[in-house]
């Protein structure tokens, strides 16, 4: 499955959101990750590197995780917890063929 990938402006980072994206491209070999601008895509992954969450949110129809700092799709996690969740999630799409339970 391929997951289109923003990042915010980084301009008050409480997480390094590109460590945990090649944190996510060790741990996911199943998926590909794309620039969110390069097409067919199934998944948009949303990386915000603080609580506020301001990355704009293209126009995308299809599932969209977006993940701050403390949470995964506004469910508050741990820093500790932050990786493993996002990962849960795009599994659960990959599994449901792009689509989130």
């Amino acid at each position: 499955m391929k997951v289109g990938v923003k990042f915010c402006g980084n301009c008050n980072p409480y997480v390094d959101m590109p460590a945990v994206l090649q944190s996510l491209v060790a741990q996911a070999a199943s998926l590909e990750f794309v620039h969110w601008e390069k097409p067919d895509y199934e998944v948009l992954l949303i990386l915000n590197a603080c609580p506020v969450g301001c990355c704009g949110r293209p126009s995308f129809l299809g599932p969209q995780v977006i993940v701050t700092s403390d949470a995964v799709d506004y469910w508050p996690v741990s820093k500790n917890e932050l990786l493993p969740r996002i990962l849960k999630v795009l599994r659960e799409c990959e599994i449901n063929d792009g689509k989130k339970p």
